[in-house]
């Protein structure tokens, strides 16, 4: 009788999540671990149809376990601080304005802290890119030496 119930609740676990795919995780277009020093910049910049635009970011201070970040995407800046709790280790940015034709998730970026190596003072994160129904593409992605946000 277990067996039956068992694979009753499996079958139901596969139609329910196969006919509500909204609990599915995004299909990443990329996600990238990388290891970052103090005040070191990562650079994106991005395609899409007949623009480029770029985003970089920066990690400034480690204070009560949060890291401290500078983000500036398309001339805009954000500075927000990531912890390792789960609730809190992850900040998202819109890549592009929402349209209404389109029903599905627009496009973002993802970025969570994930370690901080306190001997060699080297925070480790992990970004993400969602494409959505979007279409763009990364033609720059680097590591950029210390510097300032007016460098670009």
């Amino acid at each position: 009788m277990r067996t039956f119930w068992g694979i009753f609740f499996i079958a139901l676990l596969n139609v329910f999540f196969g006919f509500f795919p909204l609990f599915a995780p995004p299909d990443w277009k990329t996600e990238r671990f990388l290891e970052l020093n103090k005040d070191e910049f990562y650079l994106l910049t991005f395609q899409m149809d007949d623009s480029q635009k770029t985003l970089f970011f920066r990690w400034t201070l480690l204070k009560n376990e949060g890291l401290v970040v500078h983000l500036n995407y398309d001339s805009f800046p954000h500075q927000f601080i990531l912890y390792q709790d789960y609730q809190r280790a992850c900040y998202e940015i819109p890549l592009l304005k929402a349209e209404q034709k389109y029903y599905a998730r627009e496009p973002f970026f993802m970025l969570c802290f994930k370690d901080y190596h306190r001997t060699k003072k080297i925070a480790t994160l992990k970004y993400y890119l969602y494409q959505g129904n979007r279409d763009f593409n990364v033609i720059d992605e680097r590591k950029v030496p210390n510097g300032g946000f007016n460098t670009y």
